[in-house]
């Protein structure tokens, strides 16, 4: 439903967004995202107009026209903000210097639930983005996965992963990938079970933490 293409590969995300200096306009450009993020939380991304974002954010039509070329440039300053707050919020999870008295397992079921509950009080926005087919955004999920990546790698290590450095990178990703995969498709597929088969939150959190567990053993073993 959201296969048109727009011209992501041809215009940056500076030309689609255009980003306030002063804290008015500022002030202005978060209340918009603010009643988008509301908006998308209650209906589809399709459905949801400039005019109801307009009223949403009690901003002029013409100042949001002022700032974005468009409903799908107001989706893409609106996951820059969440990848920006994910940043902060993944960099305390990953961070292998809090909580050093934890276990591995106990570490990797941390971390699990951690992404489960980012994933689920985001959910509007990210299904919304991911479905959109943009190159811009999915560049941005590539680049800061990288950096998650690297932390995670060392908070393996640090909680006594048998693993050299390039071990835990290829762990890392593997973890990653796998819980980003499974979280989107829960997330994409929202109270329709993806697989035919309903599962509560705790047993989601437990699989995927198993899975995890069996990455790092599989990346030793391999290697």
């Amino acid at each position: 439903m959201f296969a048109t293409r727009f011209d992501a590969g041809q215009r940056s995300m500076t030309e689609r967004v255009r980003q306030p200096r002063q804290d008015r306009s500022q002030a202005s450009m978060a209340r918009i995202l603010d009643a988008f993020e509301k908006l998308l939380r209650n209906g589809s991304y399709e459905s949801i107009t400039i005019n109801d974002i307009a009223i949403e954010s009690a901003t002029g039509a013409g100042s949001i026209y002022a700032r974005f070329d468009g409903k799908r440039s107001i989706l893409l300053a609106l996951h820059a903000r969440t990848r920006d707050r994910a940043r902060r919020y993944f960099q305390i999870l990953f961070d292998p210097n809090r909580k050093s008295d934890e276990s591995l397992d106990v570490a990797i079921e941390r971390i699990t639930r951690g992404m489960f509950i980012w994933h689920k009080r985001r959910r509007s926005v990210i299904r919304t983005s991911v479905l959109l087919d943009d190159a811009d955004l999915y560049l941005g999920i590539s680049v800061s996965f990288g950096t998650w990546t690297e932390q995670l790698a060392r908070l393996l290590i640090a909680r006594g992963a048998a693993l050299s450095d390039a071990q835990a990178l290829d762990a890392a990703a593997a973890i990653l990938q796998l819980s980003t995969a499974v979280l989107q498709q829960w997330v994409i597929f929202g109270r329709v079970p993806p697989v035919g088969r309903a599962l509560s939150d705790a047993s989601l959190i437990s699989l995927i933490r198993i899975a995890a567990l069996a990455q790092v053993r599989c990346v030793s073993i391999s290697h």
